[in-house]
Formats: structure tokens, C-alpha cells, sequence
């Protein structure tokens, strides 16, 4: 099985239909942790794949950043983190 890296995804558009359809889109390779902030575990392909489908929107009131995690990042917390985002690994980012 290849191996997913970590990535993180986020996002400014304007647009609210340009925006819907990117936070969709990204529902569908990772986890929102913030209304336009994603934790994604990619494999190479699903990054190609993403990258593809992202082109394919053809976002013009904004864009979309992906940010590749290297093996020593950690994940550190304050505040009330909500269940499904504590119980997971503990790998992340600040962005």
C-alpha cells in the first residue's frame, strides 16, 4: 500500500458557490478543522488527483494552499478541541 503523507489544506474565496464547491471537494480526501482549513492524509496519486480536481474548478475569487507536513510535525492543543479532532493522531499544524 503507498504511503500517505500529511497534508494540510486551506483556503480564501470570496465566492460562496466557488467556496462551497472546494470545501466539498476536500470533504472528500480529508477532515475540516476549521471552516476552511483541512487535514488530509494524501498518497501521491490522491495528491496528483487533488490537485487535478482543484484545476478543474477554475477558482478565480481566491485560492487554495497545500501544505505538505514533514515526519516531526506534532500536533499541540488549548481550548475545547472538539472530540472528533482530539481522539485522532497527534500530528498537525499551525497555520
Amino acid at each position: 500500500m503507498p504511503e500517505k503523507g500529511r497534508y494540510i489544506v486551506v483556503y480564501d474565496i470570496e465566492d460562496d458557490r466557488e467556496r462551497l464547491r472546494v470545501g466539498k471537494l476536500l470533504e472528500g480526501f480529508g477532515r475540516r478543522v476549521q471552516k476552511s482549513v483541512f487535514e488530509c492524509p494524501l498518497t501521491r496519486s490522491s495528491r496528483t488527483a487533488l490537485e487535478d480536481k482543484l484545476e478543474k474548478l477554475t477558482i478565480v475569487t481566491g485560492f487554495v494552499l497545500i501544505y505538505r507536513l514533514n515526519d516531526q510535525a506534532r500536533r499541540s492543543s488549548a481550548g475545547k478541541v472538539p472530540a472528533d479532532l482530539a481522539a485522532t493522531d497527534n500530528v498537525a499544524f499551525v497555520v
